[in-house]
């Protein structure tokens, strides 16, 4: 079973789930001061270099990490599979993922072929938050040791029951990486089929 499904499981029935993030707040506030000279690979630090939260205000910051989980993978351990219900939105704290596809579903073991390598910072996932009978176009497996920070659809309900503008925030710049990559998708497929063109003519 991959950490998604068990964690949508846990989710359906009303268990708790245990690697929720909780900083004190003393803690986060501490960090996120200029006066603050220690270790600065910190939640805040991290968050304020993700490009989707570039919007977002310290306090903002602060109040989006009281929603996350926090959860370490073993290499090769599997975050969730092609063909899995999506249920949750990741950003890669420490180490790298490897996405696959095209698996055989005769086959549970067989990966699929490789894709592409996310390494710190970047993040996937999220229209398992955005449709609700999305199912995952791809499998994505830890490289190495890999620190995931995972908001799922529970928790997002819960932001914008509290913090309605904040849940807003987050779903409109969420939006708008599903519609970036919309958009590059459509560039690769128009350049391919002018590829394909061009071979046809030569032929």
């Amino acid at each position: 079973m991959s950490y998604e499904r068990d964690i949508m499981n846990k989710g359906q029935n009303s268990e708790n789930l245990t690697d929720r993030l909780d900083v004190p707040l003393l803690k986060y506030l501490w960090e996120a001061s200029p006066l603050y000279f220690g270790k600065k690979d910190n939640y805040h630090e991290f968050f304020k270099k993700i490009s989707v939260l570039s919007s977002f205000s310290d306090n903002e910051i602060r109040l989006f990490t009281k929603f996350l989980h926090r959860r370490e993978f073993i290499a090769d351990e599997v975050i969730f599979r092609q063909g899995d219900s999506g249920y949750g939105f990741y950003f890669i704290f420490e180490g790298a993922v490897d996405i696959y596809a095209n698996h055989l579903n005769s086959n549970p073991d067989d990966r699929g072929d490789f894709v592409i390598r996310l390494d710190r910072r970047q993040y996937f996932g999220e229209m398992g938050l955005l449709e609700d009978f999305n199912r995952r176009s791809a499998t994505v497996v830890a490289s190495e040791h890999t620190v995931l920070l995972g908001i799922f659809k529970p928790d997002l309900e819960k932001m914008l029951e509290h913090y309605p503008v904040l849940g807003a925030k987050f779903l409109r710049e969420t939006a708008l990486i599903m519609a970036n990559r919309m958009g590059q998708l459509t560039r690769e497929i128009m350049s391919l089929k002018r590829k394909l063109k061009e071979v046809e003519q030569r032929i």
